[in-house]
């Protein structure tokens, strides 16, 4: 639905500049019309101005001259008059573009969050088949294997148990986080600071990283902007942790003015950025980055060299219309 009414927007501006396009074309039109009758009308009144200086008394300009003149004048005035009902309609196309351009850019950041929140479903769908309803149909599995020995080898069938008790609680805990993600708790009940430390916390539970960080804590009033700074950490973090092979992190969030400064660096393997592909798997979490603090207005500079890890700075507007 959305997206139909965008491109009816869109078809309504692209039909109005059209218009536009043709108005100024005319109004070009009787511009050089006008000159070209005052360049008339200028010979004519040079040529009685050096009548005036070389004869006297003067002599009178023939009849046919005159009412050239007369003519010229009376085309200006038709041309300028048109000219100024040209710049009337000019003036109500441009005040519709804009009025339109404003609706579109709405709706382009309407469509762009349906794109985001999309993108965030396929994600949270691929999560759970992956790994949580993998990792439950291998324990129903074990469960079935139980069931065969429950009765020949009890003490086998008992570890067997175990082992799939273990498993829930691992399940389990994956579901837990997935909920997390859907509403961060931290993030909104404590604030970002909290937030961004669970990230950490949570990427860092094998104590894989040397994990360095300066966190001041970030507020918005508009909510909007808080969920999807955190969706932009989220997913600068979740690449480091699956591609980087990293094994120290800095993170760094300041508040300069009205804007979120973030900077993100790692020690891992890097990448050749003149050959990054969007499409590849490898950056397709940096070219989502992207997307998202363009819909914020922000701006995000990667550098990045084979053998040198990789180093995010990000600055995005607090305040959002």
């Amino acid at each position: 639905m959305i997206q139909d009414s965008y491109l009816i927007l869109v078809e309504m501006v692209s039909s109005f500049k059209n218009k536009l396009s043709d108005i100024n074309a005319r109004i070009s039109e009787y511009t050089i019309s006008i000159r070209e009758e005052k360049s008339c009308v200028k010979e004519f009144e040079d040529s009685e101005a050096d009548d005036f200086k070389i004869f006297y008394p003067r002599k009178d300009s023939t009849p046919a001259q005159k009412a050239e003149a007369e003519k010229a004048y009376l085309r200006i005035a038709e041309c300028e008059e048109e000219i100024g009902k040209l710049n009337e309609i000019k003036t109500d196309l441009e005040n519709k573009i804009s009025q339109l351009e404003s609706v579109l850019k709405n709706e382009t950041h309407n469509i762009s969050l349906i794109n985001f929140q999309e993108e965030d479903r396929r994600r949270i769908v691929r999560d759970l088949h992956d790994d949580s309803l993998q990792n439950l149909i291998h324990l129903i599995h074990k469960l079935e294997l139980c069931n065969l020995y429950i009765d020949q080898d009890p003490l086998k069938a008992k570890l067997e148990l175990s082992l799939v008790s273990k498993g829930l609680k691992e399940v389990i805990g994956d579901i837990r986080n997935t909920i997390f993600d859907l509403r961060p708790m931290s993030f909104e009940d404590l604030g970002m600071k909290a937030g961004f430390e669970r990230l950490l916390n949570k990427i860092n539970e094998e104590r894989k990283y040397e994990v360095v960080s300066d966190i001041e804590n970030v507020s918005c009033e508009n909510k909007l902007v808080l969920t999807y700074i955190y969706r932009i950490v989220q997913e600068c973090l979740a690449n480091i942790d699956k591609h980087a092979k990293a094994s120290r992190i800095f993170f760094q969030c300041k508040v300069d003015g009205q804007n979120c400064v973030i900077d993100v660096e790692d020690d891992g393997i890097g990448f050749d950025e003149e050959t990054v592909d969007a499409g590849d798997e490898k950056h397709f979490g940096l070219s989502l980055m992207r997307e998202r603090i363009s819909f914020l207005d922000g701006t995000i500079k990667i550098s990045s060299h084979k053998g040198n890890g990789t180093k995010v700075h990000m600055t995005i507007p607090l305040v959002k219309e």
